[in-house]
């Protein structure tokens, strides 16, 4: 089993992490990595896609990923879209529609947490992100029962009115990164420049850049452990969110 994942504050990481924790035979592989590695044959009989959800469907990186990669017909795909309180119904219609062959999801779950979506409000503390965790624990375990015995449920997706702000916020809305800014706190550390999903940030005179192709994915503001970049002036009062299971280094 290869279990593909998009992570950019650690909870889609998480997700993963339990399920290789209770299914032995199984490797996470990063969506991004994959990318940029151009690794995108996979011949598994078992394949799974763990991922947030960005504005009601697919993060930009997993809509690239899943487009071109190259699977048996015969595949058992799973997907997992971890929100911040909304369905993933949105993201399970993508997936199917971009999967090659007329190849279908066999299995799906949401999985809800808290949204951390720092552009937006404010991060949950530490207690709300370990209390939402723990709510979805028992789902999760069962979900990976289900894996276990391979069992297929069967639900025509519908996208619905969602699916026109997400192609909005994808395709529309430009220059995510327009506003981002670094202050003097900014030790050098260039973990925003390694986190980030398409190397949209460069070191200049040791700090960081940003280039234009943003994903919206929040993973430099978040893992910056000074808290020093900001999106003009809104994110300065904000708390960072990290999952409490998660090291910063896992994101890297």
């Amino acid at each position: 089993m290869k279990i593909f994942y998009n992570s950019a504050t650690g909870n889609s990481l998480y997700v993963a992490k339990t399920i290789r924790d209770e299914i032995k035979d199984c490797e996470l592989i990063s969506m991004s990595k994959a990318l940029k590695e151009n690794k995108i044959e996979y011949y598994e009989d078992v394949i799974g896609f763990i991922y947030p959800i960005h504005c009601s469907g697919l993060p930009i990186v997993v809509n690239e990923f899943v487009s071109k990669l190259k699977i048996n017909k015969e595949t058992y795909i799973f997907a997992i879209g971890v929100t911040g309180g909304g369905g993933a119904d949105i993201s399970f219609s993508q997936i199917n529609k971009l999967l090659p062959n007329k190849i279908k999801i066999s299995n799906y779950c949401t999985i809800k947490y808290i949204s951390n979506y720092t552009r937006a409000g404010r991060n949950p503390s530490e207690k709300r992100a370990k209390d939402a965790i723990k709510e979805n624990e028992s789902k999760l375990l069962e979900f990976i029962e289900s894996l276990k015995k391979r069992e297929c449920k069967e639900k025509d997706f519908k996208g619905g009115i969602g699916i026109l702000g997400h192609i909005m916020w994808k395709d529309y809305y430009k220059n995510k990164d327009k506003n981002f800014n670094v202050n003097d706190k900014c030790i050098g550390c260039n973990m925003c420049e390694k986190v980030c999903p398409v190397d949209n940030i460069i070191m200049e005179n040791n700090k960081p850049k940003w280039s234009g192709k943003c994903t919206d994915c929040m993973a430099c503001i978040n893992i910056c452990p000074k808290e020093a970049i900001n999106i003009g002036k809104s994110t300065i009062k904000k708390n960072r969110y990290l999952n409490p299971y998660i090291k910063r280094e896992e994101l890297l």
